[in-house]
């Protein structure tokens, strides 16, 4: 059961990561006498061989962690506050005059996109994407930076510059691009994944996409209280769908298709299995469900793959304000498609729909949501597929 050295298993590092933020979020959350019970039943799970043995020592150290610890504000919408230097802070604060400067009126989106700023978008804006399934993509997150790293890779290849030095500058840049954000848990969490990657690629050295991901999110992890942000929460179950969706595309009549019918085919598993897989955490904090975010994804994504370089691109240039200027027009339609999208989905009627979850929905539709992503990775998937349904029936009754 345990084969970890099996490509088909999870690797090590990934049982390390989901038993930690149990435990955490056991420590936060839970009485001490149902985290003790907790840590029981793992021990009895070991002993017979279900779990790794010594991943039950991470969940009872991260549970007593958290439990010892103040108890963070866990209200609709908490975000951890990031760990923002004084440097950070005044390079953040040039930055967005630049921007102002440089978008005049897409300044508020641009910010948003930019350096993580969303005071000054409109609350019906914000409702707009919420409702059409796209407002993760109004705050910096892994999308923003993956788009940023594979722009920057692939300017670097245009250059001709070479493949170790050019995965130096890419991490670089990245890292640098994260600090000046204040080090927001899912932006650190791509630009650890962005400098494994690209460090696995200047060595030749292949590397489990799950040990990257649990790589990634174990580092924000320093902070314990990360566990409860929001932000990392989608982060990381957004990544593991986009992980499990590549999987059931390799496979299977997906895998014959090309052209522009496997590009469209693709985008949809991929929103899909996003969507579902983050639905119990959408539900839980926000209370409301978007029914259209897979169609409202696939028309959003092209539009922010191709606006968040150029966006990058003329904060570079903001030393020089013609050229920012120049670009920050260029990226003008792009922003505007982007919310006409917005508006136009969520104008659909039963859009989005308010739902109300119990603490029991909730584990039981997070039992769904990892069905779903065994099922996705598994070659049998069928038992998978069963609890996950059993998982959502149960939870969509109670609702």
């Amino acid at each position: 059961m345990c084969d970890l050295n099996a490509e088909s298993h999870v690797p090590m590092i990934m049982w390390v990561l989901v038993f930690m933020l149990g435990g955490l979020a056991a420590g936060y959350s839970l009485p001490w006498q149902i985290s003790l019970g907790a840590c029981g039943a793992l021990a009895w799970l070991a002993a017979t061989d279900f779990v790794p043995s010594a991943c039950v020592l991470y969940f009872a150290a991260s549970c007593a962690i958290a439990a010892s610890g103040p108890r963070p504000h866990t209200g609709p919408g908490f975000v951890v506050k990031p760990d923002s230097t004084e440097l950070g802070e005044k390079l953040r604060l040039r930055a967005s005059r630049a921007i102002d400067s440089a978008f005049a009126l897409d300044a508020p989106i641009a910010k948003a996109l930019l350096v993580a700023d969303q005071s000054e978008i409109p609350r019906d804006v914000k409702r707009a994407y919420a409702d059409a399934g796209i407002v993760h993509m109004l705050a910096i997150s892994g999308l923003h930076v993956s788009i940023v790293a594979a722009s920057l890779v692939l300017l670097l290849g245009i250059a001709r510059v070479p493949g170790r030095i050019g995965s130096f500058i890419t991490a670089a840049t990245i890292m640098g691009y994260v600090f000046v954000l204040g080090f927001p848990a899912p932006a650190l969490r791509s630009a650890v994944m962005v400098c494994v990657a690209t460090a696995s690629h200047a060595c030749q050295r292949h590397s489990s996409r799950w040990s990257i991901l649990a790589l990634g999110g174990i580092v924000p992890l320093v902070k314990p209280e990360n566990a409860l942000d929001v932000g990392y929460q989608l982060s990381m179950a957004g990544m593991a769908a986009v992980i499990a969706a590549g999987a059931v595309v390799k496979r299977g009549r997906i895998a014959r298709l090309r052209g522009w019918r496997r590009g469209v085919v693709q985008s949809l598993v991929v929103s899909g299995v996003a969507t579902l897989v983050t639905a119990p955490l959408v539900a839980c904090w926000f209370g409301r469900l978007s029914l259209i975010a897979p169609l409202t994804n696939l028309a959003a994504d092209p539009v922010i793959a191709v606006a968040q370089p150029v966006l990058f691109l003329a904060l570079v240039l903001a030393p020089w304000p013609a050229a920012a200027r120049f670009v920050a027009l260029a990226a003008h339609p792009l922003l505007v498609a982007f919310e006409a999208i917005a508006r136009f989905a969520a104008s659909l009627p039963y859009a989005a729909v308010a739902v109300t979850m119990s603490p029991l929905g909730v584990l039981l539709s997070m039992i769904a949501a990892a069905g779903v992503v065994v099922a996705c990775t598994s070659r049998f998937p069928g038992r998978s597929m069963a609890v996950a349904t059993c998982a959502a029936c149960l939870t969509v009754w109670l609702a």
